[in-house]
Parts: structure tokens; C-alpha cells; sequence
């Protein structure tokens, strides 16, 4: 069982040590971040009123966070982010949370559309967005520069209509 709840201050250390494992560096194309940049990134989020979740497992540990970003109540859309701890990927935790956040974001914010990008190298994130219910809406070409190559990046929907209630 996945549960999500309030990401908190505390919750900071672990997600400056999930962004930089190896796998994430490479996946969002940057440079290893200091607990510092994490505090700054999550502070600035929480001043732009993202919704910020952690994830907890059936132990009641956190195991990643998922957010909404970019809320537009006027066009009703935000886009969904989501970071999972190292040992906890590949066991159905993301898609679980991706799930809750987006029956959080259709039901309770009234959004029409959750968005979201994703690198084209990224097949198993690509396979868990479509699996949930998530459309390729476009692809930018040799969009980011990620490990001494351009890579393409991936635009990704679903729509309020869309999602199985």
C-alpha cells in the first residue's frame, strides 16, 4: 500500500540523496546538487504553491515524493512531477503515487489536464506514463544535452475526460 502525505522540511535529506544518484542525474540532465540547492529548489516550489507530496510504503517510509507544478486553476492544467528513491524504484510505487496524485488533481483541484516531460532515453518511465493513461503529445528534438549527447524530450498528457475514475 502507497500512501501519500505532506512533504516535509525533514523529508529534505532524502530527496538531496535521491537527486543524486546516478540514474536521476542522468535522467533530468544535470549536475549533482548540495543539500543547499535541494532546500532552495523545495523552497521555491513551496513560494510558486506547488502541491508537494512525500510517498510512503506499507512500512511508513518514505520512498519518493511526487508534486504538481505550474498550476493554472484559470486554464485548469499543472504538470506532475515524481522522484523515487533508489531501492525503492521498480515496485509499482510510482505508479500508484502517480495515480493518487492525479485523482488529487482532477477531484479536488478541478484540473482538465496533467502534463508532464520526460527524456526520450527514459523507455521505462515513458512505458509506466502510457500504462497509466498518459498520451504522447509531442516530442522536442535533441531538446536536452545529457551526458555528452542531445537527446530528445518527450510531451505527455491526459486529460480529466481521460482518466478512469
Amino acid at each position: 500500500m502507497v500512501k501519500l502525505r505532506s512533504f516535509e522540511t525533514d523529508d529534505i535529506k532524502e530527496l538531496h540523496r535521491w537527486s543524486n544518484d546516478s540514474r536521476s542525474i542522468l535522467m533530468v540532465g544535470r549536475t549533482p546538487l548540495t543539500y543547499e540547492q535541494v532546500l532552495q529548489e523545495v523552497e521555491e516550489k513551496r513560494r510558486n504553491n506547488d502541491l508537494l507530496l512525500g510517498i510512503e510504503n506499507e512500512e511508513q517510509q518514505l520512498v519518493g515524493w511526487v508534486f504538481l507544478k505550474d498550476i493554472d486553476h484559470g486554464h485548469g492544467r499543472a504538470s506532475i512531477g515524481i522522484l523515487l528513491a533508489p531501492e525503492a524504484r521498480g515496485k509499482g510505487y510510482g505508479k500508484v503515487a502517480m495515480e493518487q496524485m492525479i485523482d488529487v488533481g482532477f477531484k479536488q483541484l478541478r484540473l482538465n489536464k496533467i502534463y508532464l516531460t520526460t527524456r526520450g532515453t527514459n523507455e521505462q518511465a515513458i512505458g509506466l506514463y502510457k500504462k497509466i493513461g498518459f498520451t504522447v503529445e509531442g516530442k522536442l528534438r535533441k531538446h536536452a544535452y545529457v551526458d555528452g549527447q542531445y537527446l530528445d524530450t518527450y510531451f505527455m498528457g491526459i486529460l480529466a475526460s481521460e482518466w478512469r475514475t
